[in-house]
């Protein structure tokens, strides 16, 4: 791991700690739950709110430690159980990360991780669990974008060109790393972006403000800072440049862009906003816009009253009013919602309404089929196809995971599909209990072996080997 993500990491866990710790109005301190010795025997010990404890070993380690007793890149995270206020510790992984399905390991999302190239390891969306907060993520093919010229940025599903700035962070632009074939944010002395890098450092787009401070100049190919009139960005009336796809010099909800034919920038219409009877600026329908009070426009010459009563959305191609969060007019798995395009702080609150999906991810989820696709982290148990490293079919406490011939190599049947099986869970214990009519394994959770410590009941539980 990079210095900057270490020190981002570092700051992540320091708010927690900073917000878990932060005083009450009474100006008493609330101390995070594992610095209760009932709860965490490790808080005994000096600074002792800086560990905890792994009932595997019955060792104290530091909170946030990557690595033993967790696997390699995974952190020793606390985790509260509210039914019972009882606390147990996990390994997870660390933020902006997530856990494989195919290998159980944590990779940087939005990287190559363990995918081929033309594939990026991003957040899987289809599998969800009401037991667990752990991150997956699964390899996702990279989309190519309309226009060639456009580099995909996966963070955000958008097409950004090459060069840009895009997402990048001031400084940086947007450009292609070739080893990975995935989109990445640089500023360097070398090859294509030699051009585009200024004397401060930094990397600017060409014919943006970029390190420019006088008003009206623009970053150009030469490394200087200008305007001139036969450029397409210059603005007759005040006589400046103004970069292209900004407000620039317009009114209020518009955009600075090239006319078609003549090739010189104009003020026009956002996309979505209209014209109001030729006034100077641009407005969302559906919002008061330059209306009298309990006014919505409608389009560039109509204002209508407002036809919702409260809580309830407006779909123009009906003529109707539908209340927020019911399905509506809306397909199955859709309900009706605000649109979110339109910001009420600067275009006024909108009336609009929209199917949005109910659920992060509409698309159907990944059912069973008799070929187990192991790119989506598939593997065959009983004759039925489960993910990888999620509990699936197993027992509580424990997870489907592929079987392996020697250490490294994945076992695969005679159709290239993979043979998993339940294993407990790292840090759960396979254990033998006694119940009503006869002994039966299961793996038992960190809490219920905290649980045993705590209480002097150590001989409940057999742990035996796992096999």
């Amino acid at each position: 791991m990079g210095k900057g993500n270490g020190i981002q990491t570092w700051l992540f866990h320091l708010k927690i700690l900073l917000f878990l710790t932060q005083p009450y109005v009474e100006a008493a301190v609330m101390a995070p739950p594992w610095a209760n010795p009932k709860l965490n025997p490790c808080a005994s010990q000096p600074r002792g709110w800086q560990l905890l404890f792994w009932p595997p070993d019955g060792k104290c380690y530091k909170i946030f430690q990557l690595g033993h007793p967790c696997p390699d890149g995974m952190e020793l995270s606390p985790s509260t159980i509210k039914s019972d206020e009882s606390l147990s510790a996990e390994c997870r992984c660390p933020p902006e990360t997530a856990q494989s399905a195919t290998d159980g390991k944590c990779y940087k999302l939005f990287t190559l991780g363990p995918c081929e190239v033309g594939y990026y390891f991003g957040p899987d969306t289809q599998y969800k669990s009401a037991n667990s907060k752990r991150q997956w993520g699964v390899c996702k093919q990279m989309k190519l974008c309309a226009n060639r010229s456009l580099l995909y940025w996966p963070k955000d599903d958008q097409c950004y060109q090459k060069f840009s700035r895009g997402p990048c962070a001031k400084g940086q632009l947007l450009t292609m790393d070739l080893d990975s074939g995935i989109p990445t944010c640089r500023c360097s002395h070398h090859k294509e972006l030699k051009d585009y890098r200024y004397e401060d450092g930094h990397c600017y787009q060409h014919f943006t403000r970029g390190p420019c401070w006088e008003k009206g100049h623009l970053f150009l190919p030469d490394k200087s800072c200008g305007c001139h009139s036969f450029l397409p960005h210059f603005h007759e009336d005040s006589e400046q440049c103004f970069e292209l796809d900004t407000i620039g010099p317009c009114g209020q909800g518009q955009i600075y862009q090239l006319h078609p034919e003549t090739r010189h920038a104009f003020c026009q219409c956002k996309p979505g906003y209209i014209q109001y009877k030729n006034m100077s600026s641009c407005y969302r329908p559906y919002t008061q816009g330059p209306c009298p009070a309990k006014h919505i426009l409608e389009d560039s010459t109509s204002c209508i009253p407002q036809p919702c009563e409260r809580g309830h959305l407006y779909f123009p191609e009906r003529k109707q009013c539908y209340r927020i969060g019911t399905r509506g007019p809306c397909e199955k798995n859709f309900v009706v919602m605000f649109d979110f395009k339109t910001r009420p702080s600067i275009d006024g609150i909108s009336y609009n309404g929209l199917c949005t999906c109910e659920t992060r991810d509409c698309s159907p989820q990944i059912v069973s089929s008799t070929k187990c696709d192991k790119s989506k982290g598939l593997v065959k148990y009983n004759e039925e196809c489960h993910k990888m490293y999620t509990q699936g079919p197993c027992p509580r406490g424990s997870w489907l995971v592929p079987r392996r011939q020697g250490r490294l190599e994945l076992f695969t049947d005679g159709n290239g599909e993979l043979s998993g099986y339940c294993e407990c869970i790292p840090g759960y214990k396979r254990t033998v209990r006694a119940t009503e009519s006869k002994n039966a394994t299961m793996c038992v959770s960190p809490e219920v072996i905290l649980a045993d410590y705590l209480n002097g009941n150590l001989t409940s539980a057999q742990v035996v080997k796992i096999k």
